[in-house]
């Protein structure tokens, strides 16, 4: 924890990454993860969309930068809603 209380996350591993968004959302808390600041919305979207990939799939998404999983989410998110 630092910058005034809020969690900061580097993670190394895809599934630290997935689970620094699933902090986000048990906190209901904005974090960062990777140098950018997630918030609870973001974090949602990026959790739904994960949780919906293939296991195979999982973990590429899992790998990117969390500014590209948010992008790639949000994108995926309009398509679908």
């Amino acid at each position: 924890m630092s910058e005034q209380g809020m969690r900061v996350t580097q993670p190394t591993t895809g599934a630290e990454r997935i689970a620094a968004f699933r902090a986000i959302l048990a906190e209901k808390q904005h974090a960062m993860i990777d140098g950018v600041i997630v918030p609870f919305a973001s974090a949602s979207h990026v959790v739904a969309v994960y949780d919906a990939l293939k296991p195979e799939n999982q973990a590429l998404f899992a790998s990117w930068p969390a500014p590209k999983m948010v992008a790639i989410a949000f994108k995926v998110m309009k398509k679908v809603s």
